[in-house]
């Protein structure tokens, strides 16, 4: 995946063999100076300094070639008539001479080997930051920066030969309703999911990376556009018609695509804005579809049907796992375990940056059930109501189905006054609710509401909300303040007490 990077082999064995001739000629210097001096054991020390300079740059292979040449040259110098009879070495000398040669042999097989081991250690240190600096953690993909580096490197390419280069962004379709509905963990499976669905499409030469946060791109050198829309469609469908495996759920998503290929002069920025307008292309005209800007105007290639911006994204159930639910089947909202994590997260955010967060909690209050319209009761009151809630709510609101007749909010960058209004509405919208096929069944409802104060428990927060829901009449707000109840608000107005 990073075979774009530079090449260092090369010069490394550039170097080491420049070193390898300096420290031969070293060695004949040495035994040239042997040869004509009478100090021969204080000569034979510098033979331990290429030994250990080999061993430690080369390996251990190279130190002890160097230290069996050193062996040969010393005997070569000792004894100048070696190869006739009249060759004869001191005693003295012969005992210091061997005692020598077993050194310095013992010598460069420790060093050869501790210099192998660091030499490792280093290489492996290399790929590893290599890794951090180049790959996304959580996708096992290439990353922005390694994106960057390598559609300069395909341009300039294109500028020297004419390699044509094209640029496809992709961006998952409402993966913050995704996000919001399962939680994080559910959004991280997907992301990994359709980072394994790119890389599967792609050739060695191409490079797939995650852009940033739900966005992947991928850059195709040497093809045409036709070539590049059929990859581009080929993804689209695949990541349709795939199902992302999370604790017991097959997660469904599409993606919006958007391509651009290098023009005559063109810069990678600008490269990069044609791609991501082709991009805005495909998610203005309803999202899952294909979008390829020419250089004057964007075009749609490619199938793909358009998808409601109000449908959140679906799941089905694996019948088979026995897990925790992440999400309620009645009413498509998370569950309970949803809330608690987010609320752990939010409830950090607002320690660390002050951000704002309330809570708040729905009972549905029955009125008139009768035993013949119970399954109405149960299911389909409970899914209008979640219904309900989430239209008076923001995007960046959090609703799940918290108990059996219990829905919990979270809302982030919002004070008691902010929340007030949506929660009256959802109150007055339930009070004036009517079914035209059960007409004696009504139902209200109950809300309490607390602001999280900083550093304050996720379970403090919790048990605030509940409080403030238990003592709340049918119909109306309770808000609830660490130091003291506030008043209970009316259908039409509240009044709230610092």
């Amino acid at each position: 995946m990073l075979s774009f990077l530079p090449n260092i082999s090369s010069i490394t064995v550039k170097r080491a063999s420049l070193l390898e001739y300096a420290l031969l000629l070293a060695v004949g210097m040495i035994t040239l100076v042997m040869s004509k001096s009478e100090h021969h054991d204080i000569l034979l020390h510098l033979y331990y300094l290429p030994t250990l300079i080999t061993g430690f740059f080369l390996g251990s292979y190279r130190s002890r070639f160097m230290a069996l040449l050193c062996i040969l040259s010393a005997t070569l110098a000792l004894i100048p008539g070696i190869w006739t009879s009249s060759a004869k070495l001191p005693e003295p000398l012969l005992l210091s001479y061997s005692i020598w040669a077993a050194t310095i042999l013992l010598v460069a097989i420790l060093v050869g080997k501790l210099s192998d081991g660091w030499r490792d250690a280093l290489e492996s240190l290399r790929r590893e930051h290599q890794k951090d600096v180049l790959t996304d953690s959580l996708t096992g993909i290439a990353n922005r920066r390694a994106y960057e580096f390598e559609l300069n490197r395909r341009i300039s390419q294109w500028e020297r030969d004419g390699t044509p280069v094209t640029l496809i962004l992709l961006d998952i379709d409402l993966f913050k309703k995704l996000n919001d509905r399962y939680g994080h963990p559910a959004g991280d499976s997907v992301l990994k999911g359709v980072a394994e669905v790119l890389q599967s499409l792609i050739r060695k030469a191409d490079l797939c990376c995650r852009y940033g946060g739900e966005e992947f791109s991928i850059i195709l050198p040497g093809i045409s556009i036709a070539e590049a829309a059929e990859v581009a469609d080929r993804a689209r469908t695949l990541i349709e018609e795939r199902r992302f495996s999370f604790n017991g759920l097959l997660l469904r998503t599409t993606v919006s695509v958007g391509f651009a290929q290098v023009q005559p002069c063109e810069e990678s920025s600008s490269l990069m804005k044609r791609a991501d307008a082709a991009l805005y292309s495909s998610k203005e005209s309803g999202r899952n579809r294909i979008f390829f800007h020419d250089g004057i105007a964007c075009h749609q290639k490619g199938t793909g049907s358009a998808i409601p911006a109000n449908v959140a994204t679906p799941f089905e159930r694996l019948s088979t796992t026995p897990v925790e639910a992440y999400a309620d089947e009645t009413t498509g909202l998370p569950s309970q375990r949803v809330l608690v994590e987010e609320l752990r997260r939010r409830a950090a955010e607002r320690s660390r940056y002050g951000t704002d967060l309330v809570m708040a909690l729905v009972r549905v209050e029955h009125h008139n059930s009768t035993p013949e319209c119970q399954i109405h009761t149960k299911k389909n009151l409970l899914a209008i109501t979640a219904r309900l809630i989430c239209s008076q709510l923001r995007e960046t609101d959090l609703v799940v189905r918290y108990g059996i007749d219990t829905f919990g909010i979270l809302m982030p960058s919002t004070t008691v006054q902010g929340a007030t209004i949506p929660l009256e509405k959802i109150c007055n919208q339930a009070n004036t609710y009517r079914d035209d096929q059960y007409p004696s069944l009504s139902y209200s409802v109950s809300i309490g509401a607390t602001e999280v104060a900083r550093n304050e428990n996720p379970g403090s927060t919790i048990d605030n909300a509940d409080k403030a829901l238990q003592i709340a009449a049918e119909g109306c707000v309770e808000y609830y303040h660490p130091a003291s109840f506030l008043e209970k608000s009316s259908l039409t107005s509240s009044s709230l007490i610092s």
